[in-house]
């Protein structure tokens, strides 16, 4: 610390820096610099810890599936290696506490195209007659997102998409039924 004059007055100036404390207070000033600087450290690796966590996505909870089963968006799929009629295989995938393949969505469609195989699939789909409408095994009515070729009352996906057939042929089947939810403690595969 300096004194100085200043229009008659003494007045005492503290100066940081460069040759800023001599004698006894230098001890001073240095160990508040080094506080000071050690408080600036730890708040700035605050502020940066925070704001790498509120930009981290917040982990979902991953589908929990039975085993042989594939999980996508809250479902658990089945692809069977078995043929079976179309109602046997409805019986099947029931005695799974599953129902055959119900689509909500496009999503679900594509996902069930590309992991079905070359083989074509029955899916929860059918009507009572070609005058009838298309309804779900959950008694909702099939979407305007989808259309299926043929003339049958029962629908299974091949290679183009949604067809039709005699409920009576036997082919593979799809399975689904709602996954459950547990929180994320590894790693989810998502496909």
């Amino acid at each position: 610390m300096r004194r100085a004059q200043r229009d008659g007055e003494m007045v005492a100036v503290l100066m940081w820096g460069h040759g800023a404390a001599q004698g006894p207070s230098r001890g001073a000033c240095v160990t508040f610099q080094l506080t000071m600087a050690a408080v600036f450290t730890v708040l700035l690796i605050t502020a940066v810890a925070f704001a790498v966590q509120a930009f981290q996505p917040h982990p979902q909870p991953c589908a929990q599936c039975p085993f042989d089963w594939i999980g996508f968006r809250g479902k658990c799929y089945y692809f069977s290696e078995d043929e079976s009629n179309w109602t046997s295989s409805q019986n099947n995938c029931s005695a799974l506490g599953a129902s055959l393949a119900v689509f909500d969505s496009a999503e679900d469609l594509s996902f069930t195209m590309r992991h079905k195989g070359s083989s074509p699939h029955w899916v929860g789909l059918s009507r009572e007659g070609k005058e009838h409408p298309w309804e779900w095994v959950n008694r909702s009515p099939l979407s305007h997102l989808f259309q299926v070729q043929g003339d049958g009352l029962c629908a299974y996906l091949g290679d183009a998409g949604l067809s039709s057939s005699h409920c009576s042929a036997r082919r593979n089947w799809v399975c689904t039924k709602p996954a459950l939810q547990k929180p994320r403690k590894n790693f989810c595969i998502s496909t």
